[in-house]
């Protein structure tokens, strides 16, 4: 097959047709991009809603993607230390509980990020204040405007520029259950008043359904190829609420949300994506009409590759499923290749899939691993080789 253009590479394998070869998204958190940029003499690594894709497309990236839901800025944007930075959505953010660094532990920091090895591990920034965390902040609150400006006409940039030749996502998760329990109501608020005051959770989720639900809707008009969605409702070994409460809390709103986009524009790709296992409600995806789920991190009920690929692959693409908590941050060259090559030999076998690490590439990956991943998918992503043959 000759050489496809990376828009009709990644189109392909959602409407699982053949390939020539797996397509690649590659993301990174600000370190780890910095890191690496300066090998290829990129000095503009911004990530987040200013997101650069030039050393990620340098890499092969198929896809250019926009982010702009709720967790868009905050964890890429610079907080001093006891700053409280607010979003758009009156959520309050500041340092972890690590406290940050003062100013002589910043200056030994940065010399880590010169050598070739592992970055140590930085304090993020979580959110410190939450806008509603009772009926009565609830009845007065008032939603972000989903025709913001600010938010939309930076998408004509981006379609403008790489649209003939990349494929587009415009990323709007976290927009149900994790926006409500880690930014609006707070996690333990959430799970408690899931049970004690359920009206109340059930009209935040509400809220978000019919904010995201605009702001796709006008994200669409733009013309982008796929909006991408979800929470992270998985954990290590399980769902962090039970398939049932899932069911019942986002299944029904995301339908919502999906039924006006494909009226809206009936071609729309949508991807829906959750952190950890959230292997019990794949099966919930298909039903929804979800084309790309992921980024299958390889813990709990995603560790069997084979057996959701074949229970499920003919239904739905499927993008990640490299290790990034364990292997690419620890592991020695062999390993890593290894990794590489199971994930593609067990997603990637009959189409219907895009190689990715399961998440960011964060600032505790040694260079030479990043290298490792790059060079292994390359010798193991082209269709008709092995392990692909």
């Amino acid at each position: 097959m000759k050489e496809l253009k990376p828009r009709e590479r990644v189109e392909r394998v959602l409407r699982h047709e053949p390939v020539d070869r797996v397509p690649l998204f590659y993301r990174f958190k600000h370190e780890a991009k910095e890191k690496l940029a300066r090998v290829y003499g990129i000095e503009d690594a911004s990530t987040g809603r200013a997101h650069n894709p030039d050393l990620e497309l340098r890499l092969g990236n198929d896809i250019v993607l926009y982010q702009v839901g709720i967790n868009a800025d905050f964890s890429h944007r610079h907080i001093e230390i006891g700053e409280t930075w607010y979003n758009h959505f009156g959520v309050g953010y500041g340092k972890s509980g690590l406290q940050g660094r003062n100013a002589e532990e910043q200056a030994e920091f940065a010399k880590t990020q010169e050598f070739w090895g592992p970055a140590k591990v930085v304090p993020e920034n979580f959110p410190s204040f939450h806008p509603i965390t009772s009926e009565e902040l609830l009845a007065d609150y008032t939603w972000p405007d989903p025709a913001d400006p600010a938010i939309l006409d930076p998408i004509d940039d981006i379609i403008e520029k790489y649209g003939d030749d990349y494929w587009i996502i415009v990323d709007m998760s976290s927009t149900l259950i994790e926006a409500a329990y880690a930014h609006i109501v707070g996690t333990q608020n959430f799970f408690l008043m899931m049970f004690d005051k359920p009206e109340m959770i059930a009209g935040v989720l509400d809220g978000l359904a019919e904010y995201y639900m605009e702001l796709g809707r006008n994200i669409i008009k733009k013309g982008v190829d796929m909006v991408r969605v979800g929470d992270d409702v998985g954990a290590q070994q399980a769902m962090m609420i039970s398939p049932d409460q899932w069911r019942e809390l986002a299944k029904p709103r995301f339908k919502y949300m999906f039924d006006a986009w494909r009226k809206e524009r009936s071609d729309i790709y949508i991807k829906l994506h959750s952190c950890g296992d959230y292997s019990p409600i794949i099966g919930d995806m298909v039903e929804l009409g979800v084309d790309l789920s992921g980024l299958m991190q390889p813990t709990g009920g995603n560790k069997d590759q084979v057996e959701i690929k074949k229970k499920y692959g003919d239904d739905i693409a499927f993008v990640g499923g490299f290790d990034v908590q364990n292997l690419l941050p620890r592991g020695q060259v062999e390993d890593i290749r290894k990794g590489v090559h199971d994930t593609i030999k067990n997603l990637g076998t009959g189409g219907g899939y895009i190689f990715s690490p399961s998440h960011y590439v964060l600032a505790d990956v040694p260079v030479q691993n990043i290298y490792a991943m790059l060079e292994a998918q390359r010798d193991f992503s082209t269709y008709g080789r092995y392990p692909l043959d």
